[in-house]
């Protein structure tokens, strides 16, 4: 009857650990992967900055134009792969809770890719900074509006986050339907 009582003691003190054990650990993940809880159709300036490069892409409600930028229209491709990966993007695992390890994971404030989205009156719907992940290049390191850590992505977002007006724009294309008259 001893060795009973021992087991039950053992066996309730293993549970006990168990569950305080397991009660820690999920402290340590995100309380949402989602990085992103915006619909497309709240977007409405995307501003996009690294270093002393900049580029603000509009919408007015019906297409999607490059501030300052006349000549080159958006490419359809470009911004719809930046809607369904960028916004789609979600946190895996915390990499650094330490505000001096942000140049080390590339989301500094001058080291990362700054991302915000802006909604119709230009107020900021989210802000995120993005770096490339030196041990990892399948996926980026980003560190969310204005907190301290720094989160690993299930996805490389870092190369649609580019300043270049001509990742994100094309010259028209040619009226080649229009046929001269004698």
């Amino acid at each position: 009857m001893a060795k009973i009582k021992w087991l039950f003691i053992a066996l309730t003190l293993i549970i006990i650990v168990f569950l305080l054990n397991t009660n820690q650990q999920s402290k340590l993940g995100s309380n949402s992967d989602q990085i992103f809880g915006i619909e497309k159709e709240d977007i409405f300036i995307i501003d996009i900055s690294k270093a002393d490069e900049n580029i603000s892409l509009l919408f007015d409600g019906q297409s999607w134009s490059i501030m300052g930028n006349d000549s080159l229209m958006v490419k359809e491709n470009s911004i719809n792969g930046f809607f369904n990966n960028v916004l789609n993007v979600k946190r895996t695992s915390m990499v650094s809770k330490n505000k001096n390890n942000w140049d080390k994971f590339n989301v500094g404030d001058s080291t990362g890719t700054n991302l915000v989205l802006r909604d119709f009156n230009k107020n900021i719907l989210s802000r995120i900074i993005v770096g490339s992940s030196k041990s990892e290049w399948s996926s980026s390191n980003i560190r969310v509006n204005d907190e301290v850590e720094v989160y690993q992505t299930n996805e490389n977002i870092s190369w649609q986050l580019n300043t270049s007006p001509t990742y994100w724009g094309e010259l028209p294309k040619a009226d080649t339907t229009r046929t001269d008259s004698l």
